[in-house]
């Protein structure tokens, strides 16, 4: 089962995550430019997550699309871009990993 995690994302973003302690984080200046790096990671088949920005899932929608239909793994995150006012709801998370995984997520909130 694969287990590594990865970023592909525009430079601020991806210093954020090397700062907090990511390994396999990808820059790219474009988003056109991440189509290269998602279909050299989907082939390595050792990663369970790929997360990206709002931005680059857009540009890449049509190919992010044929991957998850395609493929058991990686589940593909978008998160939004620094300093933009993008929002990530949790349900899509929590359904991506019970679809893929199998796993049901509880709030374990009181």
């Amino acid at each position: 089962m694969p287990m590594d995690i990865a970023l592909i994302a525009d430079e601020d973003t991806a210093n954020f995550f090397k700062i907090g302690g990511l390994k396999r984080v990808f820059k790219v200046k474009k988003p056109e430019d991440a189509e290269k790096i998602l279909l050299e990671l989907v082939e390595r088949k050792s990663f369970a997550i790929l997360i990206t920005t709002d931005r680059i899932a857009q540009k890449n929608r049509a190919l992010i699309n044929e991957i998850v239909e395609d493929h058991e793994f990686p589940i593909i995150i978008s998160i939004p871009t620094l300093g933009s006012n993008s929002f990530v709801g949790t349900g899509i998370i929590e359904e991506l990993i019970k679809r893929k995984l199998g796993i049901e997520l509880k709030n374990l909130e009181t």
